[in-house]
């Protein structure tokens, strides 16, 4: 399957990116963030998806010239795909010592920081990063090495909310640049909401089909020579720890890592969900409708489960005219499905079900 296919299957079927979303790619000049920007410049025509894209990069002015080097070829690029660019610094080493974390950590909070600012400049939704497969099987491998519970085994996950651990204080060490010279920090719209959270497009495609896709498209990209660096341990689990484990333990190891991931990630989200529709059922009271979550993964809710629901709400409302049969749980059920578009049924009783992006609610008509 050629890779801008297998990105667009990924957005449409696991809901990563509702229909003219606005979407700030995180543009570092590798090979995995700039095949993103590129493959989502070629989703953006697509008629079902046409989201609108801004890319941002951040200097962390630890790698001297070749940092330099790697916001020169963003800008370019941004220019030559015409999507709308944003650039910024950060003494990360100064940071570090200021907040008393690692230079490693301090970076992660300062690119946190920066993109959530970015995004409310250019107004977007969404926030693209450019994990991929490899990554996430090196950090479920990594965090079995470390211990974990069954949460940690899901490593990286599709989609997910902003970091709310980054301190306000960070702020003030973003330096705004345009073409590398200092700016006052651009202009935030009224009415901006945070973006919804971050998603990562790129997260079923292995390294390998990454770069053959770059190949295939002549497209350059910048090389950060710290990921060489075997005495930093994710940088360990890759090139000494997994080729060891696929060499002379099992060839199946890359595949047997991911599966895990996803099974965890899948039980993940079916908990969440459920716990959601606990939270619709006990705020009846208050709020006068049902409010039920659409599941990300798996499965609609049954025909069964969702009689249980209406024969709940009979009670509650004291409504014996709300009798259903299963023609009308079927079209229940049918309003859980994967497009998000605004619809309405109506049950026996005047009760009316509508769909409204990622859920379903019931209410007294």
């Amino acid at each position: 399957m050629r890779l801008p296919i297998k990105i667009s299957t990924a957005i449409r079927t696991r809901k990563l990116l509702p229909p003219k979303a606005r979407v700030l790619v995180a543009l570092s000049g590798g090979p995995d963030s700039v095949a993103l920007l590129r493959i989502l410049v070629e989703l953006a025509k697509k008629r079902d998806l046409e989201f609108a894209l801004a890319a941002a990069h951040l200097n962390h002015r630890i790698r001297g010239k070749a940092a330099d080097r790697d916001v020169e070829f963003c800008r370019k690029l941004c220019k030559k795909l015409g999507v709308e660019f944003l650039e910024a610094r950060c003494d990360t080493r100064k940071l570090a010592k200021h907040l008393r974390r690692s230079v490693e950590e301090a970076g992660r909070i300062a690119r946190q920081q920066f993109l959530r600012s970015a995004a409310l400049i250019k107004g977007c939704t969404h926030i693209a990063v450019a994990h991929h497969a490899d990554d996430r099987i090196e950090t479920v491998l990594y965090r079995i090495c470390r211990g974990t519970g069954l949460a940690g085994l899901e490593g990286i996950g599709w989609s997910g909310p902003l970091p709310d651990d980054v301190p306000d204080e960070a702020r003030a060490w973003i330096q705004w640049t345009q073409k590398g010279k200092p700016i006052d920090e651009p202009f935030v719209p009224r009415n901006t909401r945070t973006p919804e959270g971050l998603v990562r497009p790129l997260l079923g495609a292995t390294r390998e089909e990454i770069l053959a896709y770059l190949k295939s498209k002549r497209q350059g990209f910048c090389t950060d020579e710290t990921n060489f660096d075997t005495r930093i341990p994710r940088n360990a689990v890759r090139r000494l720890i997994l080729p060891v484990l696929e060499n002379s333990v099992h060839p199946g190891t890359r595949a047997a890592l991911w599966r895990l991931a996803e099974e965890a990630e899948f039980h993940a989200e079916r908990r969440a969900w459920r716990r959601g529709w606990l939270d619709g059922i006990a705020a009846v009271g208050t709020r006068g409708f049902l409010a039920l979550p659409v599941p990300k993964v798996g499965s609609p809710p049954s025909p069964e489960e969702l009689a249980d629901i209406v024969n709940l709400l009979k009670t509650l409302w004291k409504n014996r005219a709300l009798a259903v049969t299963a023609k009308h749980l079927q079209q229940l059920q049918g309003l859980f499905g994967p497009s998000g578009a605004r619809r309405e049924m109506h049950l026996p009783g005047k009760v009316v079900a509508e769909r409204a992006d990622g859920e379903v609610r019931i209410r007294r008509d």
